[in-house]
């Protein structure tokens, strides 16, 4: 008799602590089974983002900023740190120091194909380089040296450094730089020499 009291007591104990914790219990499975989710389909859905676009060797950019430190590299995989949004996620892009007010430069002719402004990125510039290949510039100053349909060769100014991307930035100055090339985004490396730009 005593027995089964003991065990009816354990019984109705762990009946208690899942009622009581079911919710937490729930949600951290949920965030957990999220996150193996996230890091697969990134894995599997980027698999191709890391191939060299075949005419990449006939093409090579200049840096959009002169002297420019990178400090955050392209990763289409591994999860990088955003202290701006305080949360690890995957970068696709090649980020520059820049101090606020710096000259963005046009990597390498084309015409511009979209100016636009949002909360995460800043002011964005695109530029249509043909052939599928595109080049967008991030955390830009408001006020621009461009408009949509001008045609920019390597080199020109067109806008300013700033710290207007707050999913980026954290109150420094940078310049967010990607790389498209037939509507899949691609490691700037591929056509830009790194080791110019330091």
């Amino acid at each position: 008799m005593e027995k089964e009291k003991i065990e009816t007591s354990k019984k109705s104990n762990v009946k208690g602590f899942i009622k009581k914790y079911a919710y937490y219990i729930a949600l951290a499975f949920l965030i957990l089974v999220l996150a193996i989710a996230i890091v697969v389909t990134s894995n599997l859905a980027n698999s191709e983002d890391q191939t060299t676009p075949t005419n990449a060797t006939n093409i090579s950019f200049s840096s959009p900023v002169l002297n420019g430190t990178i400090s955050k590299g392209f990763s289409a995989t591994e999860l990088q740190y955003n202290s701006a949004l305080k949360l690890w996620e995957v970068h696709k892009a090649i980020d520059f120091t820049a101090e606020v007010g710096t000259d963005v430069l046009a990597s390498f002719d084309g015409t511009i194909k979209s100016i636009s402004t949002n909360l995460l990125e800043g002011t964005v510039i695109e530029i249509d380089h043909g052939d599928g290949l595109i080049t967008k510039y991030g955390s830009l100053d408001s006020i621009v040296n461009v408009k949509v349909g001008d045609f920019v060769k390597t080199g020109d100014v067109i806008g300013k450094a700033s710290s207007t991307a707050t999913g980026e930035t954290a109150g420094e100055g940078e310049v967010h730089f990607e790389v498209w090339k037939d509507g899949n985004i691609i490691d700037p490396s591929n056509y830009l020499d790194i080791s110019t730009t330091k």
